[in-house]
């Protein structure tokens, strides 16, 4: 019999209107209606001498400086060490700005509220923790997405924003369709939370879209809870490059209920366990400006994993092309790996090597020189192989 137990908890997060949005620079207003809720979700993991917490987010992202202020508040709190906390934004573009270096002005009362309600689901997780039992399994969500990052017939890349019909002479790049799951059961083997955790851009829809929204993955996770009951949490995997078949209308509920369709149907399938031993580890790495800011070169970025038994979760804080989270996963030696990308921060960028050569959108705005990815794809292995 394992000493495992896990806490549940959920808090809404929805900004008011007429606050400024995030992922497109071409809004000139702030939101204007709401069509679903934002919600910080959090999962505690108690094995009898460790604690951690992976904590969810229906937002674009977070800046690795407010990540560190709320690890201090949740710490000064829980007791829970701050480098235990995994902090993950699912990317939705129809939420609120919360970097600072984006916000204006630059002080806002949001990010305050937002680091209360982050402390505050950890708490109740932590208030809530019962014996339980968790497992893995994965599936597949074919047909909804694609590689923006396409190559023209001279080898040169188009980012094709919008999916290019039929008789394109493009040449489309790997997408991932694979779906994971965690599925958490009470010590009867009762259902009470999940995680799905899929790679493609969360935008749904356009700038022209001044409503907030946590787009598909809104809607996937609610019809898990629907269903199955619980907690529903989302993790965005390697979706640098990836993003939605379709746009507007109905596309984001389709997109969402398909991938809420998947993940209950290979949850069915999930077998759970308490024999199970947490371990936490962290690798800093520097990667190398394509120009100073205030004086410095190189920008150092957080590696997390968290290990729940044989499933890990390793937590990169950009926007990782798909190519890196297929090496990553290639070489890591474990068999359940939850590569989440927007975890611990919001850098941007980060692509392939070749994308410098071939252009395209992601590589012109990234902030970082060419081999980054390959750095941080190396980092992971590391940190992942060195965990066994």
């Amino acid at each position: 019999m394992g000493n495992l137990k896990i806490g549940t908890a959920k808090v809404n997060i929805t900004p008011p209107l007429g606050c400024q949005m995030a992922g497109y620079s071409a809004r000139d207003r702030g939101s204007e209606t709401i069509s679903d809720a934002l919600y910080s979700k959090a999962l505690v993991f108690d094995d009898g001498q460790t604690q951690a917490a992976i904590i969810t987010n229906d937002l674009i992202g977070l800046q690795s400086s407010f990540v560190d202020r709320v690890r201090l508040m949740i710490e000064d709190t829980t007791g829970i060490p701050g480098n235990h906390v995994m902090i993950s934004c699912s990317h939705t573009h129809f939420g609120p700005e919360v970097r600072a270096t984006r916000l204006h002005p630059p002080v806002n009362v949001y990010p305050d509220f937002l680091a209360q309600q982050l402390t505050t689901v950890t708490q109740l997780a932590q208030q809530r923790l019962q014996s339980a039992r968790v497992g893995a399994n994965m599936g597949t969500a074919d047909n909804v997405s694609y590689n923006r990052h396409t190559i023209r017939p001279d080898g040169k890349a188009t980012t094709s924003f919008r999916r290019p019909g039929p008789d394109s002479d493009l040449t489309f790049g790997p997408y991932d369709p694979t779906l994971q799951v965690l599925r958490v059961d009470d010590a009867e083997g009762n259902f009470i939370a999940s995680l799905i955790h899929f790679a493609c851009h969360p935008v749904t829809t356009t700038d022209r879209m001044y409503t907030i929204s946590a787009d598909y993955p809104g809607y996937a996770m609610a019809v898990v809870e629907k269903q199955e009951g619980g907690l529903c949490l989302f993790g965005l995997g390697c979706a640098g490059n990836i993003v939605p078949i379709q746009r507007e209308g109905k596309f984001p509920r389709m997109i969402g209920r398909t991938i809420g369709g998947e993940a209950i149907k290979v949850l069915q399938w999930t077998e759970t366990t308490d024999d199970v031993e947490l371990k936490i580890a962290h690798q800093k790495l520097s990667l190398e400006l394509r120009n100073a800011v205030n004086g410095e070169t190189t920008e150092e970025i957080e590696l997390q994993c968290i290990a729940i038994g044989s499933m890990y979760f390793i937590g990169l804080p950009g926007e990782i092309f798909v190519e890196i989270g297929f090496d990553i996963v290639n070489r890591a030696h474990p068999d359940n790996l939850f590569v989440m990308s927007m975890t611990n921060g919001s850098i941007g960028y980060i692509p392939i090597e070749i994308a410098y050569e071939q252009g395209g959108y992601e590589s012109g705005a990234s902030r970082f020189r060419p081999g980054c990815g390959e750095q941080v794809a190396d980092a992971a292995v590391e940190l992942l192989n060195g965990m066994e």
